[in-house]
């Protein structure tokens, strides 16, 4: 369909470009230790953006229909925003793994042995399980009419998984997650299960903190609160919205010397990897934060067309709307602390899992208040037990310039790869 839409497009404007993305995901759930439910989703989607008279118009459709889309996109452009738009041509892309033909033939039962596997070795434990397992084959299509021309298949497996207890009157849940191209493997999935072990036992036991400042070890799955705000920080919309407080620091010390973040688009098998982005411009590894230093930025093209830099691959695109510029896979650099030195390095404070809560639609700011889910006191070195419900407060950017130390193990969850670390003076209530 991309190659007629844009064909058509060719004579009726003055550049376009598009991109088609299709997706089929299975998704298992198992609870009660039995799989309670199967479902597959079939999606397929185009977005068609166009530049004519200087104005750009986008559109998207699920249908078939090349005419019915130009002519939407087309209008679009009739009320859309003036832009120096400049579309990248043919271009040769790296080499980035993104599809495993294993995930891709796996069965159903195969997927489903990877939740009863976790099942079977948790059973002992004697918390409740929820396990989700999906699979995910689609492919990606981007060109445009000054000859960009990419194409790629996409596979992903993730497997999410919830072990609840209650203690004293309370429910908690302790999660893990896994996603790659590839099917988890066995040690990977053992690594699963030691840590829901883990965490588990850390609750045996009840715990008090102080409300104050606390010293507060993040684990991998609590970190979206320090980063997405930095990650919204460094796109070029918020630097064109006035709405960055890191725009005009780069070059600057800003965060912790132990902090260093890259957005890896070419990290092997994982769910941000591509060979270009969704505007056909070529992949490559972005150094965000140097050791403290603010240094990249992720411009699409119209983000960068407006400032008058060059893009840097980070264009993202649904079916509906206009492309944004967005990370891929962010990798926050590990340090060189085990787990034990990260736990003596708190002293007397906090171990956190994860927060609750939604992020506000713009997060890049950084303020924050969000209740714990679970979280645990330390002292002396040791995880003391489970603490109740609190709250952590403050500013994601001035408490990454907080960083005491950084683990040396880093976690995948989802498309960010991070260890733990630990922050000091966090505000706890």
């Amino acid at each position: 369909m991309i190659a007629t839409l844009l064909e058509q497009a060719a004579r009726r404007t003055d550049g376009a470009d598009a991109a088609r993305k299709t997706d089929e995901t299975t998704t298992l759930r198992l609870s009660g230790g039995r799989v309670v439910s199967a479902q597959s989703v079939l999606v397929d989607g185009v977005n068609l953006r166009v530049l004519r008279d200087g104005r750009v118009g986008t559109a998207g459709t699920t249908g078939d229909d090349p005419e019915d889309l130009l002519a939407r996109a087309l209008a679009s452009a009739e009320g859309g925003e003036a832009v120096p738009l400049q579309f990248p041509g043919l271009a040769r892309g790296p080499s980035v793994v993104t599809h495993v033909p294993r995930a891709a033939t796996a069965s159903v039962a195969d997927l489903a042995s990877l939740a009863t596997m976790l099942r079977d070795r948790l059973a002992p434990d004697r918390a409740e399980l929820e396990i989700v397992v999906e699979r995910s084959l689609g492919s990606v299509e981007v060109a445009n009419t000054a000859g960009a021309n990419a194409s790629w298949d996409v596979s992903l497996v993730t497997l999410a998984l919830e072990a609840a207890r209650v203690r004293d009157g309370r429910r908690f849940v302790t999660r893990a997650h896994l996603g790659s191209a590839d099917l988890p493997s066995l040690p990977e999935l053992e690594m699963v299960v030691a840590q829901v072990r883990q965490r588990l036992a850390w609750s045996e036991r009840p715990a008090e903190v102080a409300a104050g400042r606390q010293n507060v070890l993040f684990l991998p799955s609590a970190l979206p609160v320090l980063l997405v705000p930095v990650e919204q920080a460094l796109t070029g919309r918020e630097v064109l919205r006035g709405g960055s407080p890191l725009a005009r620091r780069r070059g600057t010390p800003t965060f912790s010397a132990a902090v260093t973040l890259t957005d890896d688009p070419l990290a092997p098998a994982r769910p941000g990897s591509r060979p270009f982005d969704d505007e056909g411009v070529p992949s490559k590894p972005l150094t965000l934060i140097n050791a403290g230093v603010v240094e990249g930025l992720l411009y699409d093209l119209e983000t960068a067309a407006r400032v008058g830099t060059a893009p840097t691959g980070h264009g993202r695109r649904t079916t509906f709307g206009k492309p944004q510029p967005a990370c891929s896979n962010v990798v926050l650099a590990p340090g060189e602390a085990s787990f034990d030195q990260l736990l003596e390095a708190v002293g007397e404070g906090i171990l956190v899992e994860s927060l609750r809560g939604p992020f506000p639609v713009s997060a890049a700011g950084g303020t924050f208040a969000q209740v714990a889910g679970l979280a645990w006191k330390v002292a002396n070195g040791e995880v003391q037990g489970l603490i109740p419900e609190l709250t952590l407060a403050g500013n994601a950017h001035d408490l990454l310039a907080r960083v005491a130390l950084v683990g040396r193990d880093a976690t995948w969850l989802g498309a960010r790869s991070a260890p733990a670390l630990v922050v000091e003076g966090v505000s706890v209530f």
